[in-house]
């Protein structure tokens, strides 16, 4: 939604909340306000503490004293509200206003960021490069698994010494704030929201193909600075402009529906989706698991437990009476662990049970799909799960009616939010995206008005669209070609697709302008001659016009498949 707001108003806005974030943290190293809000005499607050009523943790009643809240406002306001943003107004809304976000790009704004010497082997110049982690690297690879590692430490040390422990957690949250700065510093672009962030495997779960109101960024005309992706103000100008370093080629804050679908197979995506639902049970039935009740969660008094950190090797289950001798920092990472192999087993498990279904039923799925249709439901439990406990030390102080309206509210957008998902798919997604070059090759074609029914080709739906382009199979073959090189370079100017992977992408459009194989490296061949830089790994600025147009015209015929000089079928 935050999308075509400008750079400059989102800047202050950044500011706002990072500025707050900092108060934040300070208060919880000298706060003499809210421990008011506490008091037992404090009939006006919500938030006062019954000194009469026994919260138990195994078999003794806390002490209640009144207590700062930065660590109930931390947990059991501001994190929940970050899950609810991520559903409905997903990442790019999220990435727009991160705080984390913005302070790891402080390297960059006082241009301090390293650069390593780099030599071209054309011209043998040497030059001055911004360091991007490679995506074909072992961090590029594995990233979710790294980030899903840190997750689950991060929720660990929360639960053991960050909960209610106020100068542990501004320590936590400062140390965060370092390695972001850090990470900024070694590496260009958003390097630390891509690669080690711990909320970046949170926001692919929630944030699905697209958020509830998120925007659709292969719907916009191109060029377009879309979504989250990287921007700067031109100080000449004043006009914004990309400043997209290429850190990553399928960047979740330029198009969060294309990364979805082309990492959907990527090495950790499943531990991620179905090993967060794991998380969310485990980490919300720990508090049950060492209380020995659930008072201890939902009253909020976790968040001003006494002695947090010293009570690290305490007995870690407590069950029906009965404590068993497991230290607490153990236990912690025994549920997470068991939790997390559970909804695994679970998501692989379903994932071929919706295809055996979906097969007896005459509707065969891929594997593809039957993936994303798991995903989806695992991510509308995860949300549901979440809100059933996330916010509710807070949430529960409410009066009943504002409770059980945002109860509905939950089960209101969770629903929509499945409504609209679960129907969508690749092959959907990848046919609107085409539709927009189809369209401008129609264009050019002065069709007859009439055959449209008074509408106009842009009025056409994508179905429409591609069924219009069918009538041209009875065109010449120089016209279906000219086309469909037109569709070609228009999808390469919009980075929809690359040289190497634009064979596959757009099969399905050869087949129904009924063209061969051969026709798309033909395609690509002229399109080296006229646009070399779409097709050639570096700009014409590092090298001369006539590398470059050799250079594309090599990477069009390597290519091409060992079969490409048969027709499809």
């Amino acid at each position: 939604m935050l999308h075509n707001v400008p750079e400059k108003t989102m800047h202050r806005v950044r500011w706002l909340l990072t500025i707050g974030w900092l108060v934040l943290i300070a208060s919880l190293l000298y706060d003499p306000l809210t421990p008011l809000w506490t008091q037992p005499d404090n009939l006006a607050s919500p938030f006062r503490i019954d000194p009469d009523r026994c919260i138990k943790i195994r078999d003794a009643c806390m002490s209640q004293e009144p207590f700062a809240m930065g660590a109930l406002i931390w947990w059991a306001m501001i994190v929940p509200t970050g899950i609810f943003i991520l559903l409905v107004l997903g990442h790019e809304f999220w990435r727009r206003i991160c705080p984390l976000s913005f302070m790891s790009q402080i390297p960059r704004a006082l241009g301090i960021q390293r650069r390593r010497n780099v030599r071209d082997p054309l011209t043998g110049e040497v030059r001055r490069e911004l360091v991007t982690i490679g995506e074909n690297s072992w961090l590029g690879r594995n990233h979710l698994y790294v980030q899903f590692g840190l997750f689950i430490l991060g929720l660990g040390l929360r639960i053991l010494y960050v909960n209610s422990d106020r100068v542990a957690l501004a320590g936590f949250l400062i140390a965060t704030i370092c390695c972001a700065i850090l990470i900024g510093y070694l590496y260009a672009g958003k390097s630390w929201c891509h690669y080690f962030c711990p909320m970046a495997p949170v926001q692919l779960v929630y944030t699905g193909p697209r958020s509830l109101l998120g925007s659709q960024t292969h719907h916009a005309p191109k060029p377009a600075i879309t979504q989250s992706m990287c921007r700067i103000v031109d100080p000449q100008t004043g006009s914004e402009r990309s400043a997209c370093v290429s850190c990553k080629t399928s960047c979740f804050d330029i198009d969060a529906e294309k990364t979805y679908w082309a990492e959907l197979r990527k090495p950790g995506r499943r531990l991620v989706q179905y090993g967060y639902l794991g998380m969310v049970i485990a980490f919300y039935l720990y508090y049950f698991l060492y209380a020995g009740n659930w008072d201890y969660y939902f009253t909020g008094a976790w968040t001003h437990e006494a002695d947090q950190i010293a009570n690290v090797f305490d007995t870690g289950f407590y069950l029906y009476g009965y404590a068993i001798p497991i230290p607490k920092a153990l236990a912690v990472f025994i549920t997470f662990g068991i939790l997390i192999a559970i909804t695994f087993i679970w998501g692989v498990v379903l994932e071929k049970l919706c295809r055996t279904y979906m097969t007896w039923g005459g509707r065969p799925v891929s594997a593809e799909h039957a993936q994303h249709l798991v995903f989806t439901l695992f991510t509308v439990i995860s949300f549901w799960t979440f809100f059933s406990y996330g916010a509710r030390p807070s949430l529960n102080r409410l009066p009943l009616y504002p409770l059980l309206a945002f109860n509905a509210l939950i089960v209101v957008v969770g629903s929509m939010w499945l409504y609209r998902t679960i129907k969508r798919t690749h092959a959907q997604y990848e046919r609107e995206h085409m539709a927009i070059s189809l369209r401008k090759q129609l264009h050019k074609l002065e069709l007859d008005p009439t055959l449209l029914d008074g509408r106009s080709i842009d009025e056409l739906t994508p179905d429409e669209t591609y069924t219009l382009v069918k009538v041209l199979q009875g065109f010449s073959q120089q016209l279906r070609l000219h086309t469909y090189i037109g569709v070609v370079l228009d999808l390469l100017e919009q980075k929809a697709t690359n040289g190497s992977g634009s064979f596959e992408f757009c099969k399905k459009l050869r087949q129904d302008l009924k063209l061969k194989d051969a026709d798309h490296f033909t395609a690509l061949e002229m399109i080296a001659t006229t646009h070399p830089s779409l097709l050639a790994s570096r700009t014409p600025s590092s090298v001369q016009m006539h590398d470059a147009v050799t250079l594309a015209k090599t990477i069009a015929r390597q290519a091409k498949p060992s079969n490409a000089h048969r027709s499809d079928p």
